[in-house]
C-alpha cells in the first residue's frame, strides 16, 4: 500500500502539469531553523540524528510555516485536494515534507523565510517529487512534476514577488532518509563550535557553511512596514550590539519564551534583508 500511495499522489499531480517534457538538473531544499527544539523537547537536529529521517509536519507538531497539519485543517484539505484523497487513509510518515526547488541556484537554499539553515536533497528525490508555484498558502493553480517544470520555473522567474515568496514550492512523497537521501547540511557560521555543530556531525552527511545572515537595527528600522513596526519595536529588545543574527533568534524562542510566531516575523526582516552577499 505504501508504494501505491505515493506512486498515486504523484500521478495525480502529473496530470495537472503542463508543458513539454524536459530533464532538470536543480536541487530541492528544505529550509528550517537548526536550533529549534522537538514537541517532546529534544534538540531538532540531534533528534533528526536520532530518528534517521526527515519528518512532516503531520508527525512533528510543529512548523516554521503555519500549523494546520491536522484531520480538518487547511493543510490536510489543501493535500487532499491537491493531490486527490491519495493520503486520506495513509500513515503519515508517507505524507510530503515541504521544501522548495533552488532554480536561482541561492546559497542559503531556495526559500530562507523557512529558516537559516537547509538540507540538499540527492537527485534521485527528484523522481518522488511534485512541484506549484507559488506556495500551497496562495492556492496555487500551477503544478508540475520534475520533468515538466519549465512552466513553473518561467512563472517564478518572470514574477515581482517579494525575494521571501519567490520559491518554487517542493513536495517529497514518502520517507525522507537522512543516510540515504540527504547530500549536505548547509549552516549559517553563527553556529561554528556551538551545540548545534554537534548535533549536526551526528547526522553523518557533510556539513558546509553560507555566509551568514546579519542585519543592523538602524537597516531594519528602514522598512516597518515589511512585516510591522511592532515587529520592528521586538527586534529592538532583543538585539545585542546593535545587530541580530539567526542565533539571537533562537534564544529568545528557546530559553526566553518569546512567542515563536512573532519571532518567525522578525526572521523574515532578517532573511530579507540581513544576508551577507551581494544578493540584493
Amino acid at each position: 500500500m505504501s508504494k501505491n500511495v505515493v506512486e498515486q499522489a504523484i500521478e495525480n499531480v502529473r496530470t495537472k502539469s503542463q508543458g513539454t517534457i524536459a530533464s532538470m538538473n536543480h536541487s530541492v531544499t528544505i529550509n528550517f531553523h537548526p536550533d529549534r527544539y522537538t514537541y517532546d523537547n529534544r534538540p531538532l537536529l540531534l533528534a533528526i540524528a536520532e530518528d534517521g529521517f526527515l519528518k512532516s509536519q503531520f508527525e512533528t507538531k510543529t512548523s516554521n510555516g503555519g500549523l494546520t497539519a491536522y484531520v480538518g485543517g487547511e493543510r490536510w484539505l489543501w493535500e487532499q485536494h491537491v493531490f486527490d484523497g491519495a493520503y486520506e487513509n495513509a500513515p503519515n510518515k508517507l505524507r510530503p515534507k515541504y521544501g522548495a526547488l533552488n532554480f536561482r541556484n541561492y546559497e542559503t537554499g531556495a526559500s530562507p523565510r523557512f529558516g537559516s539553515a537547509y538540507f540538499q536533497l540527492k537527485p534521485h528525490i527528484l523522481e518522488r517529487t511534485t512541484f506549484c508555484y507559488p506556495d500551497s498558502y496562495f492556492e496555487p493553480e500551477d503544478f508540475a512534476v520534475s520533468n515538466q517544470l519549465k512552466v513553473l520555473i518561467e512563472k517564478a522567474s518572470s514574477s515581482n514577488n517579494d525575494l521571501l515568496d519567490d520559491y518554487i514550492e517542493a513536495h517529497i512523497h514518502g520517507e525522507i532518509c537522512i543516510k540515504d537521501d540527504i547530500d549536505c547540511l548547509v549552516l549559517d557560521p553563527i553556529y561554528r563550535f556551538s551545540a548545534v555543530e554537534t548535533h549536526a556531525l551526528k547526522l553523518g552527511v557533510p556539513i558546509k557553511w553560507h555566509n551568514g545572515y546579519e542585519l543592523n537595527i538602524e537597516e531594519m528600522c528602514l522598512y516597518p512596514e515589511y512585516r510591522g513596526p511592532e515587529f520592528v519595536a521586538l527586534a529592538k529588545k532583543l538585539i545585542k550590539n546593535g545587530n541580530l543574527d539567526a542565533k539571537l533568534l533562537g534564544l529568545a524562542v528557546t530559553e526566553q519564551g518569546y512567542d515563536e510566531q512573532d519571532i518567525k516575523k522578525v526572521w523574515h526582516y532578517l532573511a530579507r534583508f540581513g544576508y551577507r552577499s551581494e544578493r540584493a
